[in-house]
C-alpha cells in the first residue's frame, strides 16, 4: 500500500518574533500571523484525504495541527513525544556531543516513522512538528533540506520500501 506523509512545521510564534526560535519554548504560542499560515495550511492540506494528524504536543504544533485538520472528515489528532522540538537543532556538527543529540533525534525521528507511522492503517498522513523534527523527518525520506519555514510542508509518499518526494507547499504569509 502506498502512503501519503505531509510533514510540517507550526505556524509562526511569538518566540520566532523574538527570535528565540535556537531555544527550547514550551509556553510559545501561534500569532495572529501563525494562524493565518496555518489556515493556508489547511487550505492545501483540503484535498488530500488526510486520515491521520501526528504531532509534537508542544502547544504551537497541536495548534497548528488542530487548524491545519479543519478541512479534513473525522480525521484524528494524536500526541506523539517523538515529534517534541529538539533543543539544539539539526545541523552535522563537529562537535562530539552536539553530534551524539542530533543521532538521538534521527532516531527517535526514524522510530516514529517506521513503527508508528507506516505500520498504522493509515494511508494519508500529516505531521505537525517543529523545524527540527520536520528537517529530520525530510532526511529520513531522503530529501536534505535547510531552512523550513513556518508551515511549510513536504509531501511525499512511501511504496515499497521507497520514498518518493512529491512537492513542498509554503504560506504565502512568511
Amino acid at each position: 500500500m502506498q502512503k501519503n506523509f505531509y510533514f510540517f512545521r507550526h505556524g509562526q510564534t511569538n518566540a520566532n518574533i523574538n527570535k528565540e526560535q535556537r531555544k527550547r519554548k514550551e509556553a510559545a504560542f501561534l500569532t495572529q500571523l501563525g494562524k493565518q499560515q496555518s489556515e493556508e495550511l489547511a487550505k492545501y492540506l483540503s484535498n488530500k484525504n488526510i486520515n491521520i494528524f501526528y504531532s509534537s504536543p508542544l502547544k504551537r504544533s497541536l495548534s497548528t495541527a488542530e487548524i491545519a485538520s479543519k478541512y479534513t472528515t473525522n480525521a484524528k489528532i494524536i500526541k506523539n513525544r517523538n515529534l517534541n522540538e529538539s533543543v539544539f537543532g539539526f545541523w552535522p556538527d563537529n562537535d562530539q556531543q552536539t553530534q551524539e543529540k542530533i543521532n538521538e533525534t534521527l532516531k527517535k525521528v526514524k522510530n516514529f516513522i517506521y513503527n508508528t507511522a507506516l505500520k498504522s492503517d493509515f494511508e494519508n498522513i500529516a505531521i505537525s512538528s517543529h523545524g527540527s523534527i520536520t528537517r529530520a523527518l525530510c532526511w529520513v525520506a531522503g530529501q536534505k533540506v535547510d531552512t523550513i519555514s513556518n508551515c511549510q510542508c513536504f509531501h511525499f509518499s512511501y511504496k515499497n520500501g521507497e520514498w518518493l518526494f512529491i512537492d513542498s507547499f509554503k504560506p504565502t504569509m512568511n
